[in-house]
């Protein structure tokens, strides 16, 4: 009887077997395999526009969370800064370092002050003073942002080539493009009455000059020169 004659595998054949076949099953064990089409599943059963704006604010609940987890290693201008752009449009509680209360809804996150509306009355609070912020509401009533996409042409030149005279000229600008200070932001209420607090002591009077470390305020007619490093909480109403 003849004898067959064994040819051994080449190595490139194995490992071209091991790789079309990592389980080593028998190819005559696998049955025989029919296109199937393709179709990934969906991510969620919501609408696509409402997946969205979940996405979106989850994303923003995760980076507020993530901030405030990083509290300690951040400076507190900058952590309140983070905290409030958050919270922006939703109604909050502030108390302060000397135990007082103050409610309204967060209409602008500057870069060392935060200011509350509650009805006509606009409170201005240093982030210095504050110790304990408390959100009251889950949705948010959003506050129409200054959008520079709308512009026209004659303006857009004027920013694109006096970009320094432009901006300086406008608190908005300012805070638009780098926040606004206290003091920057106090300017838009000059020659209007305002209500400061104090240690012990409440001032009310109106607004002559802001300079880049104190206000002046008219009180009975007479000129009062007081540091904003010792202002605790400004009071305006519209």
């Amino acid at each position: 009887m003849r004898k067959e004659k064994y040819t051994k595998p080449r190595e490139d054949d194995n490992q071209k077997n091991e790789k079309e076949n990592d389980f080593h099953i028998p190819q005559q064990c696998c049955p025989e395999r029919y296109p199937s089409p393709k179709l990934p599943s969906p991510t969620s059963c919501l609408p696509q526009e409402t997946l969205e704006k979940v996405i979106e604010k989850i994303r923003a609940a995760n980076e507020l969370l993530l901030d405030l987890a990083l509290g300690d290693e951040r400076l507190p201008d900058e952590t309140y800064q983070k905290v409030f752009d958050g919270l922006i449009g939703l109604r909050v509680e502030i108390t302060s370092l000397s135990g007082e209360h103050c409610e309204g809804k967060v209409s602008l996150s500057g870069y060392d002050f935060v200011v509350l509306r509650n009805e006509e009355t606009v409170f201005i609070y240093p982030y210095s003073e504050i110790d304990v912020v408390k959100p009251f509401g889950r949705f948010a009533d959003p506050y129409d942002d200054p959008e520079l996409r709308e512009i026209d042409s004659c303006f857009r030149r004027e920013l694109t080539f006096n970009f320094g005279d432009v901006v300086s000229s406008s608190p908005e600008l300012i805070h638009l493009f780098f926040r606004m200070r206290l003091n920057i932001y106090l300017l838009v209420f000059e020659e209007k009455n305002i209500q400061i607090q104090m240690e012990g002591q409440t001032i009310k009077g109106q607004l002559k000059k802001v300079d880049k470390e104190s206000i002046s305020l008219e009180v009975d007619g007479q000129l009062t020169t007081i540091s904003i490093d010792k202002i605790k909480l400004f009071i305006l109403n519209n």
